[in-house]
C-alpha cells in the first residue's frame, strides 16, 4: 500500500511538471555583430542573443550599442507575436566625420624656418614673415581671427561649430598660437583645440575635450606643423 501511495505521488508529480508551460526564448540580432545587447539594462550578448519572453502586459526594454553607431532604444511586448527580431544600427555622422588626434588640446612647438624670422645685431627677434604666413593658414580654415597681438606673440581663432548628420553630437575647434621666440629658439607653440558635448549640452555650453577632430581639420594640423619649419618637443 505504502510503495501504490508513493509512486501514485511520484506519477503526479512528474506530470505536473511535464504539463508546466515551458517559458518561451525571443532571438535578437543586430548589424554589425559586435553591437552589445542589452535587455532590461542586462547584457546579453554580441550581435545576436534570445531573451524570456515577456508575459501578456508586460514588456522587454531593449539597448543596442557599438562605437560609430547610434544607439538604439526600443522595446518588445508580451502580446508580439514574433520569435525573432533583428535591427541594424545607423552609423553616427560624428564618428563618420571626425578621427582621433593624439595632438589635440595640448600645445606642441614648432621651430620656425630661417626663411620666416631674422635677428636683428641687437638679439632682437622679429617674426612677422611667420605671423603672416601664419595668419594665411589659418584664414583657409576659420572666417576671421578673434585675437591677434603679433607684438604680444599671441594669436587666437574663435570657436569654430560643427554639426553631424544622423547624430546629437556637436564639436567646436580652436586654434591659439603663441611666441615663445629667443635668440637662441625662434619657435611658436600651438594648440588645436577640440570639444564636444550632446545636442541639449551645447545649448548651455556644456563642452569637454575630446581626443578625435573634425575630418577637415587633419590639413591644418598638418600644415601647422610643416609650412613654418618643424615639430619639436616642449
Amino acid at each position: 500500500m505504502k510503495k501504490t501511495f508513493l509512486f501514485a505521488l511520484f506519477l503526479a508529480f512528474t506530470m505536473s511538471a511535464t504539463s508546466a508551460p515551458k517559458q518561451k526564448m525571443i532571438d535578437i540580432s543586430v548589424v554589425p555583430n559586435e553591437a552589445s545587447i542589452y535587455i532590461n539594462n542586462q547584457l546579453i550578448g554580441y550581435g545576436s542573443g534570445s531573451f524570456n519572453r515577456p508575459k501578456k502586459g508586460n514588456m522587454a526594454v531593449i539597448r543596442l550599442e557599438c562605437n560609430g553607431y547610434k544607439t538604439l532604444n526600443t522595446k518588445y511586448y508580451g502580446d508580439d507575436k514574433r520569435s525573432a527580431i533583428s535591427y541594424t544600427l545607423q552609423a553616427d555622422g560624428y564618428y563618420r566625420l571626425s578621427a582621433y588626434s593624439g595632438i589635440v588640446n595640448k600645445f606642441f612647438t614648432v621651430d620656425i624656418d630661417s626663411m620666416y624670422y631674422t635677428i636683428s645685431d641687437d638679439q632682437k627677434v622679429d617674426v612677422k614673415p611667420a605671423w603672416k604666413l601664419l595668419h594665411q593658414i589659418l584664414l583657409n580654415y576659420f572666417d576671421e581671427i578673434a585675437t591677434t597681438d603679433v607684438y604680444g606673440g599671441y594669436v587666437q581663432t574663435p570657436w569654430q561649430y560643427k554639426t553631424f548628420q544622423l547624430s546629437d553630437m556637436q564639436m567646436r575647434n580652436r586654434v591659439t598660437i603663441r611666441d615663445i621666440s629667443t635668440p637662441e629658439r625662434v619657435a611658436f607653440q600651438i594648440k588645436i583645440s577640440s570639444e564636444v558635448a550632446a545636442a541639449a549640452s551645447a545649448m548651455h555650453g556644456e563642452f569637454e575635450e575630446i581626443d578625435r577632430i573634425a575630418k577637415e581639420y587633419e590639413p591644418l594640423i598638418e600644415e601647422l606643423q610643416t609650412r613654418i619649419g618643424k615639430v619639436r618637443s616642449l
